[in-house]
């Protein structure tokens, strides 16, 4: 028997080219041959999934699933963050990117979507607030270059075209990013200047799954945001920069700059736009906190909460794909 009773089903119904709702259903007929009573949900608007979130426990849910894409699940997150008595979320993923689903290490296909939710582990994640917009987020904010990119992905162009629309978007934004004087100041008072077009402060900055860190010792669980700066003058340094995030050893460059804060403060010369979670929010300064222990998630069995734990370190080698003959 399911150690859950009662379930929330959050569903975006556009998610996936309209697939949120039928799978929805579909996963409140295999919860409950499984004796998990659930309760489905449609948003219809902003703000739907952070309501429903908050109250979850109150209404005597001791589940909630986020079933849609970043967006759905950054709502369910922030209604989460709200609440004081934390329920557990287990996302399934519908979306274009799937970030979330990603990081968290959870399996694509929704066949597998069940037993990952009623054997899944629970752990603690921190939250990322940021206090003069009243708004949290849970993967990063990314200030500048990965603005541009989510400003010229609109959404019709995500239902024809996917995840490319990010990877054009990419290009181009990449071909017109200019610099900024960037000033960061921490908790402590503590001032960091620098020269530069890309400012991330990541909550989560690892995927285990496609080898990303964005640096060696991120980390969910630590009360500490990893805050990145890119200082990149061409495309080709993006690039640069990039590749080495996405290898299996993390090496420091001189255009990658980093450092943890539990709060930061970040202002622009000229401003540059600010993104959360992939969705679009003005231009800086920018004021950010941690909320530590914010909110419980359900993980994949490949998850690791340690930011120097097994696979993720391992220096890769040719012989991890093809073994050497003798």
């Amino acid at each position: 028997m399911a150690r859950y009773e009662h379930a929330l089903l959050i569903v975006n119904p556009v998610s996936g080219q309209a697939r949120g709702l039928r799978l929805g259903e579909q996963l409140r007929a295999a919860l409950e041959t499984q004796e998990v009573v659930c309760s489905v949900r449609v948003t219809h608007g902003e703000g739907d999934g952070i309501r429903w979130s908050r109250a979850a426990a109150d209404d005597g849910f001791d589940l909630i699933i986020a079933i849609g894409g970043d967006g759905t699940v950054g709502e369910v997150v922030a209604g989460q963050a709200r609440s004081q008595a934390k329920v557990p979320i287990a996302v399934v993923p519908v979306g274009t990117a799937n970030v979330v689903a990603l990081a968290l290490a959870l399996p694509w296909l929704p066949g597998m979507a069940v037993d990952t939710i009623l054997d899944g582990r629970v752990l603690d994640f921190d939250v990322g607030y940021l206090p003069s917009l009243d708004r949290h987020f849970f993967l990063m904010a990314a200030l500048g270059y990965p603005a541009q990119i989510i400003n010229e992905s609109p959404r019709r162009l995500k239902n024809l075209f996917g995840v490319f629309t990010y990877l054009a978007a990419g290009v181009r934004a990449a071909l017109k990013t200019g610099e900024a004087s960037i000033f960061i100041e921490d908790e402590t008072g503590q001032a960091h200047e620098f020269v530069g077009n890309t400012i991330l402060v990541s909550n989560i900055g690892k995927i285990g799954d496609i080898n990303l860190r964005v640096t060696p010792d991120t980390s969910a669980h630590d009360g500490r945001f990893d805050v990145t700066v890119i200082s990149s003058r061409t495309a080709w340094d993006v690039v640069r920069v990039i590749f080495r995030m996405l290898t299996w050893r993390y090496r420091p460059v001189s255009r990658l700059h980093h450092f943890q804060a539990r709060r930061v403060v970040v202002a622009t010369d000229p401003p540059v736009g600010v993104q959360i979670d992939g969705e679009n929010l003005g231009h800086t300064p920018l004021e950010a906190e941690v909320e530590a222990a914010g909110v419980k998630l359900v993980v994949g069995g490949r998850y690791s909460p340690d930011a120097d734990s097994g696979y993720f370190l391992r220096e890769f080698k040719l012989t991890d794909v093809w073994p050497r003959r003798r």
